[in-house]
């Protein structure tokens, strides 16, 4: 299947889930959170890209529930312009709830203002995406917004996947642009991409 026709696939079938089905796959999802273990979340001042729900994808809110309770700054990315890379916005008491983000003519939701950081500011970047392979490969919905935003950072965080079982395929194509994920959280696993993570993970178990 080519790559149009699989991300029309997947798109139409996140869509088709009831909203209990998401919830309940959020909160699977969530439980792996409790086994991520890298250094990027143990600093002080800890910084989190989280991108709001807005096509279907696993509801981010468990997600942001749990970096809230850890005490991480929540950030949103932030569509600036066509081809310009991604800006992200602190997530402030103000706007919590997800429900009160403004829509992107592009469809996203996204704050309005706030403390703008770029992308090599944040110690973990999690990212929406239609599917991932077993080796990290991701894709998108298509506009390459996260892959220019990433290309273009010296210092690139921590890059985490947050998606349904079903998207997780067993090859993309890819092309030399393209960003790889170093981790996948699934409603049933953990998916680790980055031997280093391995290496992590085991030793603090």
């Amino acid at each position: 299947m080519n790559t149009h026709h699989l991300r029309k696939q997947l798109r139409q079938q996140r869509l088709r889930l009831s909203k209990r089905h998401r919830n309940r796959a959020a909160y699977q999802a969530r439980r792996g959170l409790n086994r991520l273990q890298h250094p990027a979340l143990t600093g002080k001042n800890v910084k989190i890209g989280i991108f709001a729900d807005a096509f279907g994808e696993m509801p981010t809110q468990p997600l942001m529930d749990w970096a809230r309770q850890r005490g991480y700054g929540i950030y949103l990315p932030v569509v600036t312009g066509k081809h310009q890379p991604l800006v992200f916005i602190e997530f402030s008491q103000k706007t919590w709830r997800q429900s009160r983000l403004p829509r992107h003519p592009l469809g996203m939701r996204q704050p309005e203002q706030g403390k703008m950081v770029k992308v090599a500011a944040l110690d973990v970047v999690f990212m929406p995406l239609v599917a991932a392979d077993k080796i990290g490969n991701r894709m998108g919905m298509g506009g390459g917004y996260y892959d220019r935003t990433l290309a273009k950072a010296k210092n690139k965080p921590l890059k985490i996947g947050w998606a349904y079982d079903f998207q997780l395929v067993d090859k993309l194509d890819s092309n030399p642009w393209d960003i790889k994920l170093d981790a996948l959280i699934t409603p049933s696993k953990l998916w680790i991409f980055r031997r280093y993570l391995v290496e992590l993970s085991h030793a603090k178990k």
